[in-house]
């Protein structure tokens, strides 16, 4: 059954995204921010780790309506690789221009009151993107992935890191359909009991944190990927090692 709020929320002749989908992905959310997640968290952000939370969305300089070497750094940390054909088209030519320009589309807003008009924006600027780090060369390629991060990098509260770690945790994967996930993740960040936990996180990090020191996001979207991230990882990680006994 497609999802109540959908239909009047989203673009026409947008799939909207089923009810099911929605809460199956709100009790792995909910699990992601339970038990361990200040742990995970405060590791994920400390300036002294090999994390990438301190930097990816504060290295800068980070141009609110440019795309510059200094994101597609950010972004590559990441775990994805941008290459250099894909790092000539976003900083020179039509590819860059085009992806510029859509970005400079984009209203100044969060996730969470995402309309229908926001919705398409997000989608031009994303395909746009996509489509500067896709190969020329190959019909099948699909920069999903990265696209996805570079979108996050510069608008946080707006698009969420999508990857295959996260989007398997909360059963979006087999929908591969992005229009469909950011429907999902919109429906988390509006929900009451993930934004208590999110509202309580930062100060829960900074008083686990002590002498260490933490950059902590300003972007409750960005805290719950990483809460998210973290959780899908460790519990990925535990259960290889488990078939490996």
């Amino acid at each position: 059954m497609a999802s109540s709020t959908a239909t009047t929320l989203i673009p026409t002749g947008w799939p909207a995204v089923s009810d099911d989908v929605i809460e199956t992905a709100k009790r792995a959310a909910l699990t992601a921010l339970g038990e361990g997640a200040v742990r995970r968290l405060v590791d994920y952000y400390d300036v002294e780790g090999n994390y990438v939370g301190a930097t990816f969305t504060e290295l800068a300089p980070n141009e609110w309506n440019d795309i510059t070497a200094t994101d597609l750094h950010a972004t590559s940390l990441m775990n994805v690789k941008i290459d250099a054909r894909s790092t000539r088209r976003l900083t020179g030519g039509a590819d860059r221009q085009w992806a510029v320009a859509e970005l400079r589309k984009l209203p100044d807003r969060e996730l969470l009151v995402a309309d229908a008009a926001t919705l398409e924006a997000m989608y031009d600027f994303y395909l746009a993107v996509k489509n500067a780090l896709a190969s020329p060369f190959d019909g099948r390629s699909n920069s999903w992935v990265t696209a996805s991060k570079l979108c996050a990098r510069k608008r946080p509260d707006l698009f969420p890191v999508r990857d295959r770690v996260v989007c398997s945790y909360l059963g979006l994967l087999k929908l591969a359909d992005v229009r469909l996930d950011w429907q999902v993740f919109r429906a988390l960040i509006q929900d009451a009991a993930i934004q208590q936990q999110l509202v309580a996180l930062p100060d829960a990090l900074r008083e686990a944190a002590g002498e260490r020191t933490v950059v902590i996001e300003h972007s409750d979207l960005r805290l719950l990927d990483a809460a998210l991230w973290t959780y899908a990882r460790d519990r990925d990680t535990a259960s290889a090692e488990t078939e490996a006994e």
